[in-house]
């Protein structure tokens, strides 16, 4: 499906875009197909895999470590100073340590917890801190994030990243709530699993197929839920047609959290 035109006009960042199978790349190219400037961040080890994504779409890209807050602060400063204004932001920033998820939760280590909270919670609000006075310049300024089923319900080996979308669910709500006087309005789109760079890393490409065959069995659908469903929703919550929409969770799987058998 295409948006021709629905971000014409419309300048924004999408951070933490890690390889072609990501959801971030899979957002920026549509909201570049929508009419947006994009510019993509991503960690500097990931430069060799996003560099020729970004240069296919012609986005502008940005090499940012969300634990540095200066460099945070630099970049936003650097796109404001580009572009002049912010009119949409998609967070879409997850870390977990290596073998952190094939532990027991009771034997989360306090760095390890602290590390994913970090990257994956409180970079939202460092990144909201310094884009703030940037999309107040704009008409119809728009933060967005990503969640999943985990973030409500327990998944077997998932336990960190499911407390940490859980947290940033309850982030979203306080962001919007803070922002919203300023006409920011801040969202979020959870979905069901797709085939994407994080998932296969999480729980592995078997497990993945799997999991995608045994949900579509459940949905109100019959079909799993692919990258399309998710980003015409990114792209709806960016644009300006979403209006006085505030503190939200889109949920994209077909219905199947809404199914009980």
């Amino acid at each position: 499906m295409t948006h021709d035109g629905l971000l014409a006009r419309r300048r924004g960042l999408v951070l933490g875009v890690s390889s072609e199978d990501s959801i971030g790349y899979h957002a920026a190219r549509a909201f570049r197909a929508a009419g947006a400037e994009v510019t993509l961040t991503h960690r500097a080890e990931r430069a060799a895999a996003v560099a020729p994504l970004s240069d296919a779409l012609g986005c502008e890209r940005a090499e940012v470590d969300f634990r540095d807050e200066r460099a945070v602060e630099r970049t936003f400063g650097e796109f404001g100073a580009r572009h002049g204004r912010l009119d949409f932001l998609l967070h879409t920033l997850v870390h977990v340590p290596s073998g952190v998820l094939e532990k027991p939760v009771t034997e989360l280590s306090a760095a390890d917890f602290a590390e994913v909270m970090e990257i994956g919670v409180h970079s939202l609000l460092v990144a909201c801190r310094y884009a703030l006075p940037w999309l107040r310049r704009s008409d119809a300024p728009r933060v967005i994030t990503l969640l999943s089923p985990g973030s409500d319900r327990a998944v077997p080996h998932y336990h960190a990243v499911g407390m940490m979308k859980g947290a940033l669910a309850s982030a979203v709500r306080y962001l919007a709530l803070e922002l919203g006087p300023d006409g920011v309005l801040c969202n979020a789109v959870s979905f069901s699993i797709v085939e994407t760079d994080a998932a296969r890393r999480v729980i592995g490409a078997e497990l993945t197929q799997k999991t995608r065959a045994a949900l579509a069995k459940r949905t109100f659908t019959r079909r799993a839920t692919d990258y399309d469903d998710v980003v015409n929703a990114l792209t709806y919550l960016a644009s300006p047609l979403c209006t006085n929409l505030a503190g939200e969770t889109l949920c994209v799987d077909g219905g199947f959290l809404r199914a009980y058998l």
